[in-house]
């Protein structure tokens, strides 16, 4: 019986398997690719080792300062924060000179570190004098007479002060929010 619809052949003819696979050429083009980055880390491995020993002294101050204002207010009594530049260390004491904390910029300190010019960073603390002028910008103090040597924290809060850091040719300089700690404005 002829319908008059042509009829299609449902079983497709048998084709000759081709196996794809890599060739020498390729593979070991892949391989010298991963040797070049192989290299490329291993290279960089020993800088990602110096840089995990340091935090920014900015970051360090900024822990020490909230440590201060919290054992201030906590124990009610006077604390202190003051920096030493020979081991790059901020250190929070109470009034009879206890270590309540210390924060230090390098984890671990040894001669490379110190022997390298501009590897400590070196931190001043100014008190911020009190405000005249036209505009109320201005201190008749200069900083010679507002230098503190450490600053003092008392009942969750301290004088109004400024930090001024130096490390690796970059300079930074920090006001500090005399009642919370929190960093009021940057200076670069």
């Amino acid at each position: 019986m002829v319908t008059g619809i042509l009829e299609i052949e449902l079983i497709l003819p048998k084709r000759a398997v081709s196996i794809r696979a890599f060739s020498l050429i390729e593979i070991l083009l892949v391989l010298a690719l991963l040797a070049v980055l192989a290299g490329v880390v291993a290279g960089n491995l020993g800088a990602f080792i110096k840089g995990a020993n340091f935090e920014p002294p900015e970051r360090v101050l900024k822990k020490a300062v909230l440590d201060a204002v919290y054992f201030s207010s906590e124990r009610k009594r006077s604390t202190y924060l003051s920096y030493f530049e020979e081991n790059a260390t901020f250190l929070v004491t109470d009034s009879m000179g206890v270590s309540l904390a210390e924060h230090g910029v390098y984890q671990k300190m040894d001669q490379s570190i110190t022997k390298i010019e501009g590897n400590l960073p070196k931190v001043s603390f100014f008190g911020l004098g009190p405000l005249s002028g036209v505009d109320g910008d201005e201190t008749e103090y200069d900083d010679d007479n507002l230098n503190l040597r450490r600053v003092h924290f008392h009942a969750g809060s301290s004088v109004p002060f400024r930090a001024q850091i130096d490390f690796r040719g970059k300079e930074n300089e920090l006001f500090f929010d005399p009642f919370s700690g929190y960093v009021l404005k940057t200076e670069q």
